[in-house]
């Protein structure tokens, strides 16, 4: 079980989210250096981290470096292209638990699809993409009393797709909180399993987001948003063929292509 994995469903505290939060970012080196680097950079003791890391069940630090060493054997982030870094996500994710989360979404009544800001595109792009086999789909893509509106009456028959990464809005956790206390299903998009949204989530999708400029970059997360409308296609290719034809015939009509 790697380190994401471990941390995923536990509640951290404040300062095992620092050394957490470190961990994630420095992934690619932290296994070369010894605990007082990591100690000084968090600022806590040697202990602190050692504790941290027996709670989640490695041996100690150096089983820990053992552990992230022969995982990740090159660097990443910025200095990998927009393929590299699809490729790298899609490796480390668990082809599970997209089919999981296109079971969801098939599943539920009402399927709320939100992202804000420039996040939002992803939340478009898999709408533009699913509407046409799947019904009951509301796009909440404005942080505004709107979006709050549409998701009022959402209750434990429906779910929510929530795209958000740093930095993270307040409406999410507003919008999180509602479909909790009703009992929806959420499904989150983001950038780690320490984000303060992760703890709301059914599902975590964790994507890397690092752009070359001073933007993030959201060729992952539209690619997998992309994985996830064909998987749905294909699941309800046979109850979708005549809401695509009646859609078809009407867009046609319209002269809207």
């Amino acid at each position: 079980m790697n380190f994401e994995d471990r941390i995923k469903d536990k509640t951290l505290t404040k300062k095992e989210k620092i050394i957490a939060d470190y961990i994630l970012d420095n992934m690619e080196t932290i296994g070369f250096g010894p605990i007082k680097d990591v100690a000084n950079a968090c600022g806590v003791s040697d202990t602190s981290i050692i504790r941290f890391l027996r709670e989640l069940g490695y041996a100690g630090y150096t089983d820990f470096k053992k552990s992230i060493n022969e995982k990740f054997l090159e660097q990443y982030n910025a200095n990998l292209s927009p393929m590299q870094k699809f490729n790298q996500s899609k490796n480390s994710l668990d082809d599970k638990l997209l089919l999981d989360i296109a079971d969801c979404l098939i599943n539920s009544r009402n399927k709320y699809i939100a992202a804000f800001r420039g996040t939002s595109c992803c939340a478009d792009y898999f709408w533009r993409k699913a509407i046409y086999f799947l019904p009951g789909l509301v796009l909440c893509n404005k942080a505004e009393s709107e979006t709050l509106e549409k998701l009022v009456d959402i209750n434990k028959n429906d779910c929510i797709m929530m795209f958000s990464y740093p930095r993270y809005s307040q409406i999410c956790t507003i919008i999180l909180d509602l479909a909790k206390k009703r009992g929806a299903k959420i499904i989150l998009f983001t950038d780690r399993v320490t984000s303060p949204l992760a703890a709301y989530a059914d599902y975590v999708v964790t994507t890397n987001v690092t752009g070359l400029s001073f933007t993030n970059s959201y060729v992952v997360p539209l690619c997998l948003a992309e994985a996830l409308a064909v998987i749905i296609s294909k699941k309800v290719e046979n109850m979708s063929a005549e809401r695509l034809e009646l859609l078809d015939e009407n867009i046609y009509k319209a002269n809207l292509y």
